[in-house]
């Protein structure tokens, strides 16, 4: 009987319908959000229509995922893809003492964060798997070095959050940094793999014993700031799905990592409804890990059905996502951000080609 409801549901929200799905919703992001002067897009926009001005680099780094996810699936997006990774440039500061992307689009005083280059990384990488062209490796390459620029042996290691506030170092900078590391080592010859491991080691201070779950961060006094955010726990499944590759590349095993697709099940999926309890822009980073570190029929079946959720009732009759997954879409929302849009458009592209 539960193959016989895994099966129907595969059938009924199939990579035909999550394509479907995730194509309309990067269409009217282009439609809405696409600046045509820069050739980037807005960081939001009004329920009337009105853009603002670029968005910030954590939602440049969410569209470029989208971007790829498409052009992988269709080669008419490539020509967005290849535009968009371009144009994203100009987010590149080149200020000293290590050049990445900044916040915004430049020239401006610094304001660099690490987790945002990560995801420049990872995203920049695929881009590179996609069209071929070995700028957007260097590229990725360059920004990899600007996020291990922020490692030093406070608290044991670990990399910070902002270049500007180093008071903490967070899961969300740690966890995708490793998984860059990784994914740029596949095709460069610096010790990037031995850097994946140790950061991946390091995050372990902020596994919760009880439950194999990751929190936030930890400042430099030692305290453990304990939310757990849901694509925090997603990128240490995708990072050590990927040093696990690695190491059985080479001849070896990463060793037994605990991570527990079943216990993030539990924590983040609503057994009645099938909804992800989390934001969007959080959520479809988990997908992402559980899909690339235990892609079975079950988990598939249950991410599906949290997308088919969204679809339903976290989209209004515009074509426009709220910011949470799990919720009636509030029908007195006022502005709409790119990376809402760019997470849901990734979250039923990445699922399409699975």
């Amino acid at each position: 009987m539960l193959a016989l409801c895994l099966a129907a549901t595969l059938q009924v929200f199939s990579a035909d319908v999550l394509k479907a799905r995730g194509f309309e919703v990067l269409e009217q992001i282009r439609r809405e959000y696409y600046l045509p002067k820069s050739k980037l897009y807005a960081e939001d926009i009004t329920a009337d229509g009105k853009k603002s001005g670029p968005c910030f680099n954590w939602g440049t780094g969410v569209l470029l995922s989208a971007l790829n996810s498409a052009a992988k699936l269709d080669a008419r997006y490539k020509p967005w893809l290849r535009e968009y990774a371009d144009a994203s440039r100009v987010y590149w500061n080149d200020k000293g003492p290590v050049p990445g992307y900044d916040v915004l689009p430049g020239p401006k005083p610094v304001d660099r964060y690490y987790d945002d280059n990560a995801w420049m990384v990872l995203a920049l990488v695929e881009t590179y798997e996609i069209l071929g062209d070995q700028k957007y490796l260097d590229w990725a390459e360059e920004s990899l070095k600007y996020v291990l620029s922020g490692w030093d042996e406070k608290l044991g290691g670990g990399i910070y959050w902002r270049e500007s506030d180093k008071k903490s170092k967070n899961t969300c900078s740690n966890a995708p940094s490793a998984a860059a590391c990784y994914a740029v080592s596949q095709y460069t010859k610096g010790d990037y793999s031995a850097w994946g491991w140790r950061i991946l080691v390091w995050q372990e201070k902020l596994e919760d014993p009880k439950d194999g779950l990751y929190w936030d961060n930890i400042d430099l006094s030692g305290k453990i700031e304990k939310t757990k955010w849901s694509y925090n726990t997603g990128l240490v499944f995708r990072a050590s799905a990927m040093a696990e590759a690695h190491f059985t590349k080479e001849g070896g095993r990463a060793s037994d990592w605990r991570v527990s697709p079943k216990r993030a099940i539990a924590h983040w999926f609503d057994p009645t409804t099938g909804a992800v309890k989390d934001g969007g822009r959080f959520a479809h980073l988990l997908f992402e890990g559980l899909l690339i570190h235990s892609p079975s029929d079950d988990l598939k079946a249950k991410i599906r059905r949290a997308l088919d959720y969204s679809y339903s009732n976290a989209r209004n009759s515009a074509g426009r996502y709220a910011d949470r997954w799990d919720r009636p879409f509030n029908p007195n929302q006022k502005k709409f951000a790119l990376i809402d849009q760019a997470s849901v458009a990734r979250a039923f592209l990445f699922a399409a080609g699975r």
